[in-house]
């Protein structure tokens, strides 16, 4: 995975290069940073909230522990 959006400042590649080594998922929102559509801070919380609800629906699958006492 690559972090290629080119109008963010070296903090943000870094800060963004360790999402993706963290969670495995490229940073979406690049192309919208480029433009000026968001700005890294948004395209940031953007990809956040996908985690998070990403890990909301892990937690909330029915499992067979469901089942057990």
């Amino acid at each position: 995975m690559t972090v290629y959006a080119k109008n963010i400042s070296n903090e943000w590649r870094e800060a963004f290069q360790r999402y993706e080594n963290i969670c495995g998922f490229e940073i979406m929102h690049q192309e919208d940073i480029d433009t000026g559509e968001m700005s890294p801070r948004e395209a940031w919380d953007s990809n956040l909230r996908w985690l998070e609800g990403v890990l909301a629906d892990v937690i909330n699958t029915n499992t067979p522990f469901d089942d057990e006492p």
